[in-house]
């Protein structure tokens, strides 16, 4: 069951990525398979999904603040609707 503010925020982060090309292909790779186990919700450990989006929030804080902001804002709502 995903809000809709669920998905605007998915849809930020895949603007931001689309939109910054001096993220490393490995982190983009993981930011869209986050955006996909979110967009799918079919996780078995919904904790290891939360954990994992505040992780890179922090990585990538200093170089892509913005970036940072928008998975902030996800791991927020995902503990809003009890992820």
């Amino acid at each position: 069951m995903m809000t809709d503010e669920l998905k605007d925020q998915l849809g930020q982060l895949h603007q931001e990525l689309a939109d910054n090309p001096k993220i490393d292909a490995e982190s983009a790779e993981m930011l869209r398979k986050i955006a996909a186990d979110i967009e799918l919700m079919e996780l078995t450990d919904h904790g290891e999904l939360t954990e994992g989006v505040q992780r890179l929030a922090l990585d990538f804080e200093q170089d892509h603040p913005t970036l940072s902001e928008v998975l902030r804002q996800i791991v927020e709502t995902l503990g809003r609707i009890g992820v």
